[in-house]
């Protein structure tokens, strides 16, 4: 397999212009797929590693709330340990939530 360079600008799965490079040769979209194909593939092998920042995955079956499906679970914006149903299984798991902030200074115009 060849290594990327800079002048790679097509997804190598899906072939939308982007900066493939950044991503290991996958657009953002495809790189989001893989990553949950993988938690998938780690719940079938029965070692799941459903850690993510864009779903919460079911440590049984796999199915996965997304980003847009969260306002159902206003209590998982909130840090600490919570307890949910499964939208496919209905079997019942815990979900970490882990919270972190950014900060960023600007000066102010001088008075």
């Amino acid at each position: 397999m060849m290594a990327l360079s800079y002048e790679d600008t097509h997804c190598k799965r899906c072939g939308k212009e982007c900066t493939a490079w950044i991503n290991g040769g996958l657009c953002y979209d495809c790189l989001s797929e893989k990553h949950l194909e993988d938690i998938r593939e780690s719940i079938i092998e029965g070692e799941p590693d459903t850690f993510s920042d864009e779903y919460i995955v079911c440590p049984y079956c796999g199915a996965a709330i997304d980003e847009t499906d969260l306002i159902d679970y206003p209590e998982l914006y909130e840090d600490g340990e919570h307890e949910i149903s499964c939208i496919e299984c209905d079997k019942k798991f815990k979900v970490e939530t882990m919270i972190s902030y950014d900060w960023e200074t600007h000066r102010m115009e001088e008075e």
